[in-house]
């Protein structure tokens, strides 16, 4: 694996392990949203720009795009003074929004350069905009439910995010 590779998996395997974090939270009696969503973004926003300053050298944008989208929405949730659910479905589906014109760019990259990579890349773009679509639909259930439907959303783009570096490399082994 080469060391774009390295970073990859180690920041998707982190985002996975924050989704599971964020998945056990209603086990411990948190079930307000705010502080979960908040949190989200901040953490989703630092661990995607130490990942684009890691990657810097490699002209890897991928990494300031999901922070700047994490930020975009985090300054946007902060500005709701009463987070309702639809505040809330709308936040959330312009993150998944933004995060798909990143993920379209890199397919758009992978297609460009004739790498069998976009057909990948195009497949992980619908699941994540279908899973982000289903999750938004359903935030208008109670704080722990919504931490649940947050969770298994993040715990989806997680392990999208895992396959990416994997499947680069076998390929690559080729």
């Amino acid at each position: 694996m080469r060391k774009k590779q390295k970073v990859d998996l180690t920041v998707a395997l982190l985002l996975t392990a924050f989704a599971l974090i964020v998945l056990t939270l209603p086990l411990f009696g948190i079930n307000k949203i705010k502080p979960v969503i908040i949190t989200t973004f901040a953490f989703y926003a630092i661990i995607n720009l130490i990942r684009f300053m890691v990657l810097f050298g490699s002209k890897d944008y991928e990494g300031l795009h999901y922070t700047l989208s994490s930020l975009c929405m985090l300054f946007t949730f902060l500005a709701i003074r009463q987070p309702s659910p639809r505040n809330l479905a709308l936040v959330v589906f312009g993150w998944v929004a933004l995060n798909s014109l990143a993920k379209l760019k890199k397919a758009d990259y992978y297609n460009d350069r004739r790498d069998r990579m976009y057909k990948f890349g195009l497949l992980d773009l619908v699941i994540f905009l279908l899973t982000g679509i289903i999750c938004c639909v359903n935030l208008s259930y109670p704080g722990d439910v919504q931490i649940l439907i947050i969770g298994f959303f993040l715990l989806v783009n997680g392990v999208l995010e895992v396959f990416d570096p994997i499947i680069k490399s076998l390929i690559a082994h080729r």
